[in-house]
């Protein structure tokens, strides 16, 4: 994870398009300093951040080193959320708010890192194989997240629409008190016409 090239943003977004399937916790950790320790004769350490990342469903698939400017970078909502000592919770539906699972379910997957319902739509089958009725619950949490994104597109449509139709109705509002001012300015304009050519005729007879 070390940064041998300046980050190129389209090179970088491609290479890590999947990151949010992954469990990742910045933490502290207190690692002995060899130079500093020798000088004074005792152990010193010093707090350095580390990255915890881990292939949810895989409990073979963890890394843990200290941090890089690149994980500060590819990680950067957890890395802000770690600097402010806030929670560093995934993002996505908690597992724990999906009815699909009994609670037994829930602590088998947070105990391979997965924490989401998102997380488990996006393991790989050799990970969800490792559950049981691991692949049917991941088919299920896929078609969840389809039908949630479904559901919002259409109500965002529809919003989208109750929206135009009231703009188009006040637009109709405005343009009906214009045409009623037009007219009466017109009626007016003719009544004091009619009054004009009244009064031309008695006085000229």
């Amino acid at each position: 994870m070390s940064l041998e090239q300046p980050l190129d943003e389209h090179s970088f977004d491609n290479r890590f398009a999947m990151d949010d399937k992954l469990f990742v916790v910045f933490s502290m950790k207190a690692v002995k300093n060899g130079g500093k320790s020798d000088l004074e004769g005792r152990p010193i350490y010093d707090d350095i951040p580390h990255i915890r990342i881990h292939v949810p469903g895989d409990k073979n698939s963890i890394v843990e080193a200290p941090v890089t400017e690149e994980d500060k970078v590819r990680f950067a909502s957890r890395w802000e959320k770690f600097q402010k000592n806030m929670t560093q919770s995934p993002e996505g539906t908690p597992l724990e708010m999906w009815p699909q699972l009994s609670i037994s379910q829930v602590y088998e997957f947070k105990a391979l890192g997965v924490m989401t319902v998102e997380q488990l739509a996006g393991m790989s089958d050799a990970h969800a194989a490792k559950f049981m009725g691991g692949n049917e619950l991941r088919r299920r949490a896929e078609t969840f997240l389809k039908v949630a994104k479904d559901t919002a597109e259409a109500q965002r449509l529809a919003t989208l629409n109750a929206e135009l139709e009231a703009r188009l109705l006040a637009q109709d509002e405005m343009l009906r008190k214009m045409s009623a001012k037009i007219d009466a300015l017109t009626e007016t304009k003719q009544q004091k016409g009619g009054l004009s050519g009244a009064i031309e005729k008695v006085l000229h007879g």
